[in-house]
């Protein structure tokens, strides 16, 4: 008998692909849900009917539409709307095992004192272009004293809507809204514990052109939410730094490029070196996943400069049209 009950609030947005088996793993949890919560941002596809159809044969289903949102925006609407004032949070780019949530629950069972419930994130490695996108970005797992957790991230999150409430919900950005989130509720100083069994299974992107697609739109939003110091500041370094070496392999001897070659493979290093012994592989160190994981590294610092200068372009465009709307208004 569990002592309270649970809302699972997802966002959706064109998951026509990973909808359905999503609401199944959720349906078919140890630990039923006794509430989930769709709330789709304007899907153009055929999700909204794959999960109508879906809520036809499980009636704890509830499918809100919201116009177009981002993510954060759609969590911040199932929150506040759904029945129970603990909240699960998941992703559709992904799926949970039987016992997410009934993993996710147990600190909160044990001590109802407890705020947050961060559980595991884990992507899914069946390709060899996924473990080496798992390698080059997934985070490695955090230490012993956070329950060797993968993460914390909002697709594994159980959290008190007053919690919520109190730091403000969840910023209007496509990205970094997670970790702000995530900093207001450590700033906030809620109690919060680790649950390392509570593993949801991240479907990273499926190839080089999305993997492209998708860091050049967090990259151009991550600046849009002001966070550029926490990524492109250091991308920015270490190509600021190549730069004169470059410059004298061209004007000067082709050895001159050796100095910026070692310092990327010393980075590629420092990438896999931490994960060697995760995501289930059994040769991590193969030279091939060390040219995959060097290749998806420079995929991404691309996208992270195409992103950077949409997102330099825009704001030089609205900078212009700020000006000449106030000379105009000095004109008249």
């Amino acid at each position: 008998m569990h002592t309270f009950k649970v809302s699972v609030v997802v966002p959706i947005r064109d998951e026509e692909k990973t909808i359905e088996v999503l609401l199944g793993c959720l349906n078919a949890q140890t630990r039923r849900p006794d509430e989930i919560v769709l709330v789709d941002g304007g899907s153009t596809d055929r999700t909204q009917r794959i999960a109508r159809d879906f809520i036809e044969r499980v009636h704890h289903i509830r499918l809100i539409s919201v116009g177009k949102a981002y993510p954060g925006e759609g969590r911040n609407v199932g929150i506040e709307r759904a029945e129970h004032g603990l909240i699960a949070l998941t992703d559709a780019h992904g799926q949970c095992p039987p016992d997410w949530l009934e993993k996710l629950c147990e600190p909160i069972e044990r001590d109802p004192t407890i705020g947050v419930v961060y559980g595991s994130l884990e992507p899914v490695t069946k390709t060899i272009f996924e473990q080496c996108a798992a390698l080059a970005y997934v985070p490695a797992r955090l230490g012993s004293d956070k329950g060797n957790i993968r993460g914390p991230s909002v697709a594994s999150m159980l959290i008190r809507k007053e919690v919520w409430a109190a730091v403000g919900g969840f910023p209007r950005y496509r990205a970094s809204e997670d970790l702000i989130f995530m900093e207001r509720v450590e700033r906030g100083g809620f109690r919060t514990a680790y649950a390392p069994g509570a593993r949801f299974y991240w479907q990273l992107a499926p190839g080089w052109r999305a993997t492209f697609r998708r860091f050049a739109l967090y990259s151009y939003h991550n600046l849009v939410a002001g966070r550029g110091r926490y990524w492109h500041k250091g991308v920015m370094k270490y190509y600021l730094v190549a730069l004169p070496f470059v410059a004298l392999g061209v004007v000067n001897h082709y050895l001159w490029f050796s100095v910026p070659l070692a310092g990327f493979t010393a980075r590629v290093g420092r990438t896999i070196l931490p994960k060697r012994n995760e995501f289930g592989l059994k040769h991590p160190l193969h030279p091939l996943r060390w040219i995959g994981v060097a290749l998806l590294l420079g995929l991404i610092d691309i996208a992270t400069g195409v992103g950077a200068l949409a997102w330099a372009w825009r704001r030089a465009i609205c900078g212009v049209r700020r000006l000449r709307m106030g000379l105009y208004k000095v004109s008249q």
